[in-house]
């Protein structure tokens, strides 16, 4: 498959992840948000279950690297790893992400919708270069790649009922050739290590 990421600064990744991968995936984060509960605080998620360098998410940060490679044909390290289990209500307000979001991917790693709507998806807008906003479809196993610092991205409201779900992993990279090179693993000692590791 041909993608020009580095005129559009994004690509519409089909089957990035495999889908019996997204299957562990997505048990795994349900179980996780039952015994290992970890909500988020601001106002337009709050109490959405969010982890920051996962174990699991972090070995699939790496496996997929040389597929992100192939599609931005750039050298990469690997800088962390997030997943969220979104819930009904969710938002994510347009913005541009920090520096160690050089090479951005989100991946649909699972869905349930509760909705009379019929064919229904919640799905990631992003502008491209011409300004228009463009919305990727995104079925389980798809992906986005993105310029994270770069490209401005968003959801709007998570529009269904309750026991409804959408489970996101991001996975984040950097160029080891460009200026955020020295963001490799987020300032940990390597990947798996806890946010509370990072030293800048």
């Amino acid at each position: 498959m041909f993608y020009n990421f580095n005129e559009k600064k994004y690509a519409h990744a089909l089957g990035l992840v495999p889908l019996e991968i997204c299957e562990i995936v997505t048990s795994y984060t349900l179980m996780k948000q039952v015994l290992e509960y970890s909500p988020e605080t601001v106002s337009y998620r709050e109490g959405t279950h969010a982890v920051y360098a996962d174990t699991l998410m972090e070995s699939i940060l790496l496996l997929l690297k040389p597929k992100v490679e192939k599609i931005t044909q750039l050298d990469l390290y690997p800088t962390y790893s997030y997943y969220r289990v979104y819930k009904p209500g969710d938002t994510l307000p347009m913005h541009k992400d920090r520096a160690a979001c050089e090479i951005s991917v989100t991946a649909c790693m699972g869905y349930k919708y509760v909705t009379d709507a019929q064919g229904y998806s919640w799905d990631m807008h992003v502008k491209d270069n011409d300004g228009a906003t463009v919305t990727p479809k995104c079925s389980v196993g798809d992906a986005i790649v993105y310029k994270g610092c770069e490209v401005q991205h968003w959801r709007d409201a998570f529009d269904v009922s309750e026991g409804s779900y959408q489970i996101q992993a991001f996975f984040h990279y950097v160029d080891k050739n460009g200026s955020s090179a020295d963001y490799k693993y987020d300032f940990r000692p390597s990947l798996g290590y806890p946010i509370s590791s990072r030293k800048y």
